[in-house]
């Protein structure tokens, strides 16, 4: 599918704000991101053109219910970020999870090394008799995923991993369906792969930790997004993290730590990671000194990231 300006331009909207240090760019997630959008876009035309006709047309495939859900958050409580689905079991070439949520969409993936390391997409879908079905795919039935129905949903119905780039969906409790989708696929049977990866998928709201902790964040900031990406973009064996808050009266903070050296000013390292604050409205140095750097052993991060 070729993808128009519009949709790469919002793609990268989502992942770097015009007012702070922009983050550095994975185009195949965007990418990923961008066909999404359109695929959804495509559907609701379709949908919209029947209804204004009046009359249901055979053999076109609509979406057929199950609207999105949300399935990683920002939170004003103490962890900035929450996911409500998580991965379980992963193979071993895959480097991390990434969360990106706020303004612009929620995403969860996980990857393998390199530009074409193996994406891992997690989403999920409302409730519905039926997995959700885009126009011009076919849902075929898979094996049952922890004894729930289970589809995969292609362009081409002889072919279930659709060339590649291949979409698994599951019933999960309540009704709803997890979605799994996966491309650049080097695994030695990736149907196998996905069906085991889906197994180990958990549905839950819990909190995702992170690498600081800040003492006395001003109570009139709110969180608007936060990007986790893991890895990051210029090393498989780096992460990198930005928050961003807005206040009243036009007052944003953007605070990125890795550990990489990022450009920017005030910075500071500690632990062996490094922060920098870019602020407006806000003492971005009084807003430094706040912050504890947790280090780069995981075990050591932290759910309660603000406090009072």
């Amino acid at each position: 599918m070729t993808l128009d300006a519009d949709d790469l331009a919002a793609g990268m909207r989502e992942l770097a704000r015009t007012d702070a240090p922009p983050m550095r760019l994975d185009v195949a997630a965007v990418r990923a991101k961008a066909r999404r959008r359109l695929r959804r876009r495509t559907a609701a035309k379709v949908v919209g053109g029947i209804l204004a006709c009046g009359v249901l047309l055979a053999g076109v495939a609509v979406v057929n219910g199950g609207d999105e859900v949300t399935v990683a958050s920002v939170s004003q409580g103490d962890d900035p970020l929450v996911a409500h689905a998580a991965f379980g079991w992963l193979p071993e070439s895959v480097l991390g999870v990434s969360h990106v949520v706020g303004a612009h969409g929620d995403q969860v993936m996980a990857r393998s090394g390199g530009e074409w390391g193996m994406r891992l997409w997690l989403a999920m879908h409302e409730a519905a008799d039926d997995p959700p079905v885009e126009d011009g795919r076919t849902a075929l039935p898979a094996p049952p995923v922890n004894g729930r129905r289970a589809y995969w949903i292609t362009k081409d119905a002889g072919d279930p991993l659709n060339g590649g780039e291949a979409f698994l969906r599951w019933q999960v409790t309540g009704g709803r369906w997890a979605e799994l989708h996966g491309y650049y696929l080097k695994e030695a049977d990736p149907a196998a792969v996905l069906l085991r990866i889906a197994a180990g998928v958990t549905i839950g709201t819990r909190p995702v930790p992170l690498p600081l902790r800040i003492d006395g964040l001003p109570e009139s900031l709110d969180v608007t997004e936060v990007h986790f990406w893991r890895p990051g973009f210029t090393d498989d064996t780096t992460w990198e993290l930005a928050m961003f808050y807005a206040g009243p009266g036009g007052a944003s903070v953007t605070i990125q730590v890795s550990p990489l050296k990022m450009p920017g000013n005030p910075c500071r390292s500690a632990a062996g990671l490094h922060v920098c604050v870019d602020a407006k409205g806000v003492d971005p140095d009084d807003l430094l000194r706040r912050i504890t750097l947790l280090g780069a052993d995981e075990r050591r991060w932290t759910t309660q990231v603000v406090t009072p």
